[in-house]
């Protein structure tokens, strides 16, 4: 008996050894894809309370429980999210420091004169979650979904009605659903979220680009309406709010994203670890719950896809912000 506890003992240890154990389906154990060697820190480019920051956070948590290492969340601040990417694209290629970006990082590309090249300084891991973008409006406007305001726009004629953008990524989404509508707007440039929500609910501007949290307590007072939303499916949070493909709108089914990215040369197989590890935590009903009370949908794409995401999204961005003019403020 005392040499079968002796074996019991060698065996937890040596399993021990071999790095903590995820809970899989069922509560069975799991054996984690990435097993760091240390702490990893996952840089949030942007200022703690925000979306990304959330998302990074909620990500960072199901992480370390699943590697059994400190998953440190580092806000790092500045230039539309450039000064974290930097971190990142010079940091060493071994998957303990990503950088949690959102779509802007394309746009970044072709409106910044960046210290790297954007289109190779990076490896893509997967797309984390993709927050669902609304067209919101005053609630005097005569219009109550997007069908109704290509209508009035039409009738009344260009640049009579506005919309607001707070950033170059508001604004290509924006003008992106009102070229699928064909109508043309005025674009009234906006610092910050907060002022333009605002001014779209008191009637100083017609339109904006929000996501659903952003302007949710205004939507359910009726201080603000929503005309539609982005993708394919609508979000649990407001039910009856109708993406702009159920009004018969094609073209408008991908949302913004919130991506991790690895530095360049992170080997592959690092790389579809932490992206398997990463989808196992998304699948989970607690992640989920957490991300449509935020207004945002679970990624977990392979590598491959959101790469292609990715580039897709950097060679569209230069196109329409050469066809518009944008420039770099």
């Amino acid at each position: 008996m005392k040499l079968v506890m002796v074996l019991v003992g060698l065996l937890v240890a040596c399993l021990g050894g071999q790095g903590a154990l995820a809970q899989g389906p069922g509560g069975a154990n799991v054996k984690p894809e990435f097993q760091p060697a240390g702490p990893v820190t996952i840089i949030v480019p942007y200022s703690p309370g925000g979306g990304t920051d959330a998302v990074g956070r909620l990500i960072a948590k199901a992480l370390q429980g699943m590697w059994g290492q400190s998953v440190i969340v580092d806000n790092k601040t500045g230039g539309n999210g450039s000064v974290g990417a930097t971190l990142v694209a010079r940091a060493a290629p071994d998957g303990r420091t990503m950088v949690l970006a959102v779509s802007g990082i394309a746009i970044n590309a072709h409106l910044m004169n960046l210290p790297y090249d954007t289109a190779t300084a990076f490896a893509p891991v997967t797309a984390v979650a993709y927050p669902v973008s609304t067209l919101i409006a005053t609630p005097s406007l005569p219009a109550n979904d997007l069908r109704e305001f290509q209508t009035l726009v039409r009738k009344e004629g260009p640049d009579k009605r506005s919309f607001a953008s707070p950033d170059p990524g508001s604004r290509l989404t924006a003008e992106r659903i009102f070229d699928v509508a064909g109508i043309k707007l005025l674009n009234v440039p906006y610092k910050g979220a907060a002022s333009f929500v605002l001014d779209v609910s008191e009637g100083r501007v017609d339109l904006g680009i929000s996501s659903v949290t952003s302007g949710l307590s205004l939507l359910q007072s009726g201080r603000l309406k929503a005309l539609g939303i982005m993708g394919t499916q609508r979000v649990a949070i407001m039910p009856e709010l109708k993406t702009f493909k159920e009004q018969g709108f094609d073209g408008l089914e991908e949302n913004s994203w919130y991506g991790l990215f690895a530095p360049a040369g992170t080997p592959p197989a690092v790389v579809k670890a932490i992206q398997s590890d990463i989808a196992r935590a998304l699948a989970t009903p607690e992640i989920k719950a957490k991300l449509a009370e935020m207004g945002a949908l679970p990624g977990g794409d392979t590598p491959e896809a959101f790469s292609e995401r990715f580039q897709r999204d950097l060679r569209e961005s230069g196109e329409t912000i050469r066809r518009l003019g944008m420039k770099a403020e």
